[in-house]
């Protein structure tokens, strides 16, 4: 049965409707639906302002058509704690800003890089809590198909290796019929930096959304290409962090991984209640996630990124040791003094003097 939700959209090209490219269909729990995807391939941008509603925006690339969603306004019937599972996979990446789903009950922190892909039985919704521009990539059962060459040989030894990834095993798995009742997604976290995020990533959805705007003969590979790419990317330990997350996940795991990003992102330097607002727990309970993988307390463990990017800046800048300090939010230069100190065994002018003595040396 059809569900009573109305998208009011701008026809900016193309003749499909947004309902010939989805349909939403009801179930016994008023707070649940289907989201049913009628097109083998859609990419959606949305940017959210919290604040704002009203500026909310959604913009839906099929191959055949372009659409518009001016206002948060224009969707009725979907109350905002309502969950949606779908018939196809979804990746959902965060291109700016901090992002929050609920997923089957449990709630998930996306900063700025980070991905997951949901299976087509997941429960989960995003939160419009925060400000964010995210790209949902929507790709059916029958274009990971293809994505997967119908299980027919590959050319390349390199292909071979990709195809014994994380999402391909995921892909796999989530397509056999007994998987009907699976519950589970992937969760990227980034290794790279935001500049290598724009250079990589960005980049694959810009030329996604071109060869959408602007297709010649050829731009169906072009899509499946660039696709492969993308999960190329996030399936490289060297540049993501991926995990399986099921509904019995180990959720401290997933904690600690979105902890690790926040401190590298910030050098190190957020508070414990800071921490605790940004992931939406209790910061006791943060603070004994660190000591139980790391062993050390919170703001021991977070002086290591902050002592790491110091002794970077230090090197690979003409920054002063006050510059850096005051960059690490540090209003007295003596304390920072003592916190170097203790951490690399001499003063921030010793460590430089040292360091460049012995580049000298080697050259």
């Amino acid at each position: 049965m059809y569900m009573k939700i109305t998208v009011n959209a701008l026809q900016m090209a193309g003749h499909q409707r947004y309902e010939d490219i989805i349909a939403f269909h009801s179930s016994e729990n008023s707070k649940v639906f289907v989201q049913e995807s009628l097109v083998p391939f859609f990419l959606m941008l949305m940017s959210v302002e919290a604040a704002h509603p009203e500026r909310t925006s959604f913009s839906l690339c099929t191959p055949e058509s372009q659409l518009l969603v001016p206002s948060a306004a224009g969707i009725k019937g979907r109350g905002a704690n309502t969950q949606h599972q779908h018939n196809c996979f979804e990746f959902t990446y965060v291109l700016e800003g901090d992002m929050y789903q609920i997923v089957e009950g449990k709630r998930y922190y996306y900063p700025t890089g980070s991905c997951c892909l949901m299976n087509r039985n997941t429960l989960h919704t995003e939160e419009f809590s925060s400000d964010y521009t995210c790209v949902f990539l929507s790709i059916s059962p029958e274009f990971v198909r293809k994505l997967m060459n119908n299980g027919r040989p590959l050319l390349f030894p390199g292909e071979q290796v990709l195809f014994s990834n994380l999402i391909f095993d995921f892909f796999q798995k989530n397509l056999e019929d007994s998987s009907t009742d699976r519950k589970d997604f992937l969760d990227f976290v980034p290794r790279i930096t935001q500049t290598e995020q724009v250079t990589l990533v960005h980049q694959i959805f810009e030329d996604l959304l071109q060869t959408l705007l602007s297709p010649n003969y050829g731009a169906s590979f072009r899509l499946l290409e660039l696709i492969s790419r993308l999960i190329g990317i996030l399936g490289d330990p060297n540049c993501y962090s991926g995990e399986h997350v099921t509904a019995q996940s180990n959720m401290e795991s997933l904690l600690f991984a979105r902890i690790n990003r926040i401190l590298s992102e910030r050098h190190g330097r957020v508070t414990n209640a800071e921490l605790s607002e940004l992931l939406s727990y209790n910061g006791s309970y943060l603070g004994r996630i660190v000591k139980k993988y790391t062993g050390k307390s919170l703001f021991d463990y977070s002086m290591t990124f902050t002592m790491e990017y110091a002794c970077d800046q230090l090197l690979h800048s003409a920054k002063t040791t006050a510059e850096i300090a005051a960059e690490l939010h540090f209003s007295n230069l003596t304390h920072f003094y003592k916190l170097f100190r203790e951490r690399c065994g001499v003063t921030p002018k010793e460590y430089r003097k040292a360091h460049l003595d012995s580049k000298k040396g080697l050259s």
